[in-house]
């Protein structure tokens, strides 16, 4: 491999002389630069890219810390945040290991950003490695952090909107399939702000051992919910399996309403209503905050804002005319 040293023999110059020519700063004539870069040419001189971005520590990284878990709208925000990344001149490695040592990988690899998403609160080694890592964090779908940047995603506002929109079809009777999170209380905010037929009994979590046979209850009988909300993908599975073994037709039987935007929902046999970020915008918004073009506000050091939802109306909702 040609180096820096090889040019200044050819070019009967100095390293430095060479060096300033290559990376066009000032103490070289233009003359000599032109001739020192056909020597560069003719000898297939390559730059040492990694070298060089390792002296100025700066390595053009975004790293991903990843929850483990299976669903399709972590694959397709890794892939948008890549192809983001990509157009901005950023590469992107993503790891689904323990927060604190996935951190500690990509402080020895120099990762200029991260973003985060944890469902749970990180360790206190994670704390000690964030002390030690000199790029920036920041927290994705989460409420506000010290020191870092957030982008939060408003869920609860997501779950009435979904809402809303089932009681203009006419849906005062809706169950919710899914867990104990910001979404419920903006279900059930929903199904008090519109007035809508409120009953315990139709919130299902979806890993209760008769999960089945109570769902089977709110989606039968005379006073049976007409529409159902997923707040997940896993709920939704489980939903659409249980509808398949009883016979329940999606929209005709039951209107579907799900959480999470993902481009497969579209291409379902019946395309599913959905409510929830927008994974392109996201995706923009986050790199947006850690490359400076979204500004904190004033007086204030970090980012810190909240991702709006989006009300997607698909053919798995329907104006209810069973009442």
């Amino acid at each position: 491999m040609v180096t820096i040293k090889d040019i200044a023999t050819a070019a009967g110059v100095t390293y430095v002389t060479v060096s300033r020519a290559l990376n066009n700063n000032p103490g070289v004539s233009e003359k000599m630069r032109q001739r020192i870069l056909a020597i560069a040419e003719q000898m297939n001189y390559s730059p040492n890219v990694a070298a060089k971005r390792l002296a100025q520590q700066k390595t053009n990284c975004i790293g991903l810390l990843w929850p483990a878990v299976n669903g399709l709208f972590f694959y397709n925000l890794g892939v948008q945040i890549q192809k983001e990344g990509a157009k901005r001149g950023y590469h992107v490695i993503l790891s689904t290991a323990d927060p604190a040592e996935a951190l500690h990988t990509f402080n020895q690899l120099l990762v200029d950003h991260v973003i985060l998403w944890t469902y749970t609160q990180p360790s206190g080694e994670f704390y000690r490695e964030l002390g030690r890592y000199r790029g920036e964090m920041l927290w994705l779908g989460s409420e506000a952090v010290e020191s870092s940047h957030c982008l939060g995603i408003d869920r609860r506002q997501a779950l009435r909107d979904g809402v809303r929109h089932l009681a203009e079809l006419g849906h005062s009777k809706i169950a919710f399939v899914g867990g104990v999170t910001d979404k419920l209380h903006g279900y059930t905010e929903g199904m008090a702000a519109f007035k809508l037929d409120y009953d315990s009994q139709a919130v299902i979590h979806f890993k209760d051992p008769e999960f089945e046979s109570k769902l089977t209850g709110v989606c039968s009988g005379s006073n049976r919910r007409t529409a159902v909300v997923a707040d997940s993908q896993q709920a939704l599975f489980c939903t659409f399996r249980l509808f398949r073994k009883l016979g329940l037709r999606v929209p005709e039987d039951v209107s579907l309403l799900v959480y999470d935007d993902v481009p497969e929902f579209e291409m379902y046999e019946i395309p599913l209503t959905t409510v929830g970020p927008s994974i392109p915008l996201l995706a923009c918004k986050a790199l947006d905050i850690l490359t400076g073009i979204a500004k904190p506000k004033e007086g204030e050091r970090w980012v810190q804002e909240t991702m709006y939802t989006e009300l997607t109306i698909r053919q798995s909702t329907r104006l209810n005319d069973k009442q």
